[in-house]
C-alpha cells in the first residue's frame, strides 16, 4: 500500500465559495473524463449536508499511465466511483471521501479530501485551505509497489486537471477576484504548478519479502 500525503494548498476564495463551486464542479473544460454524475442519496439538517455521489469516469484518465504489458489493468475503460461529502457548517469543513467501486480485485484507490478556511493570519477569510490524502492498494505480489507508484503517476495528472477545473468554476461563478488581481493570478499559478507536483511527495512503505 502507497499513502500519499499533500501539502497544503489555498484557493485564494471564501470558504463558501468554493463549497458552492464544489458541488457544481462538472462539467468544466479540464474533466472530459466525466461521464456522468448522479446523487444517490442526500440529507439535510439545521448544520450539515451529506451527500453520496455515483461518478461514472473513463479509466483511461487514471490507468493511461501503465504500461500494457505490465497489467491487464490498461484494459480498464470505465471506472465508477462513490463520492461521500460531509459539509458541516458550524465547524466549516466540507470533507470529502472518494473511492472505486468495480475492479476491486485489481486495485483499490481512496482519496480524503478536507476542505475548510485558511489558517493564513493575513486573509484567512479570502482563502480556502485543501488537504488531500490518497491511499493505493494493489495485490499483485511482488510487483505490487510497481504498479501502485505508476497509479499514482497517472493519479497525480488527474488532481492538476481537478485544480484547474475548480478554478475555472470558481472564476465563472464568483469571477477573478479583485484583491490584487495580479497577486490573485500569481497565487493560482503556485497552486496550479504545486499540484503538477504533488508526486514528489509520495510517501511509499514497502514490505519486506522475508522468504
Amino acid at each position: 500500500m502507497k499513502l500519499w500525503d499533500s501539502p497544503c494548498t489555498s484557493f485564494p476564495y471564501s470558504f463558501d465559495e468554493v463549497v458552492s463551486a464544489f458541488w457544481d464542479r462538472y462539467p468544466n473544460s479540464h474533466a472530459k473524463h466525466i461521464l456522468s454524475e448522479d446523487v444517490l442519496e442526500r440529507q439535510i439538517t439545521d448544520n450539515t449536508i451529506v451527500t453520496k455521489k455515483l461518478i461514472i469516469k473513463q479509466g483511461s484518465s487514471i490507468l493511461k499511465r501503465v504500461p500494457r504489458w505490465i497489467s491487464r489493468m490498461t484494459d480498464i475503460r470505465v471506472v465508477p466511483v462513490i463520492e461521500e461529502s460531509v459539509y458541516d457548517r458550524v465547524s466549516k469543513k466540507l470533507i470529502t471521501y472518494t473511492r472505486n467501486v468495480s475492479h476491486l480485485s485489481l486495485f483499490e484507490l481512496h482519496e480524503r479530501c478536507v476542505y475548510k478556511p485558511s489558517e493564513d493570519q493575513h486573509h484567512p477569510a479570502l482563502l480556502t485551505d485543501v488537504l488531500r490524502s490518497v491511499t493505493v492498494s494493489i495485490d499483485c505480489g511482488r510487483m505490487s509497489s510497481v504498479y501502485e507508484q505508476v497509479l499514482l503517476m497517472g493519479f497525480k495528472k488527474s488532481i492538476n486537471n481537478t485544480t484547474k477545473g475548480m478554478f475555472e468554476k470558481l472564476e465563472e461563478k464568483f469571477g477573478v477576484k479583485h484583491l490584487a488581481n495580479e497577486k490573485m493570478k500569481l497565487i493560482k499559478e503556485k497552486i496550479i504548478k504545486s499540484s503538477s507536483n504533488l508526486v514528489t511527495h509520495v510517501k511509499c512503505e514497502e514490505e519486506n519479502d522475508k522468504n
